[in-house]
């Protein structure tokens, strides 16, 4: 569906009230996909951050930590410092942007989450964690091996891409469903 909008002159006919622009179709519906932010934190080793969801809000799923772009208020890269902190205590200034993946979910709407880079983190960084209980369950450092194994294919190949698009310097890595598409 195409969007788009007209305008009247600002002044109306014969100088009269300005004429508002008519609604755009559709607008108040829900978003067609929800946008989040998620940040890849590493340290020295080369070990990456992960954290997974208290059960009952998405069964043992492990991911990076980021979370909901809020409509409307705030741009990925400003959900990713906010989510950041409120998640995990930490103070982020997210680096680069090293992915953006399109989401394709069966059962919900689809997502676009932009990957940004977090830099390494310290030993006092790591010993400052602090998880939102609500949310969290757990954090801990992973290889790439055991970030494969604990991630959904989806979420391995979003991380992979990003890894590499931070090793070599290149990206945004463009994907769909953690599987780089395009030239």
């Amino acid at each position: 569906m195409h969007l788009h909008r007209t305008t009247v002159d600002a002044h109306g006919p014969n100088g009269s009230r300005p004429v508002p622009p008519a609604p755009i179709e559709g607008a108040g519906r829900l978003p067609a996909a929800v946008t989040k932010a998620r940040v890849v934190f590493t340290d020295g080793g080369g070990r990456i951050l992960l954290v997974r969801l208290q059960p009952g809000l998405n069964e043992l799923h492990w991911g990076l930590p980021g979370g909901t772009v809020e409509a409307g208020s705030e741009t990925p890269r400003q959900a990713a410092v906010r989510e950041i902190g409120e998640e995990i205590g930490l103070a982020c200034s997210p680096g680069r942007l090293l992915g953006v993946d399109w989401v394709n979910r069966a059962d919900d709407r689809p997502r676009v989450v932009y990957v940004f880079e977090g830099g390494p983190l310290s030993e006092g960084d790591l010993a400052g964690i602090q998880l939102q209980e609500t949310e969290l369950a757990e954090w801990r450092m992973c290889t790439p091996e055991e970030a494969a194994r604990l991630l959904t294919p989806a979420s391995w190949g979003q991380l992979r891409e990003s890894l590499a698009a931070l090793a070599t310097g290149t990206g945004p890595a463009e994907l769909v469903d953690g599987t780089p598409v395009g030239p």
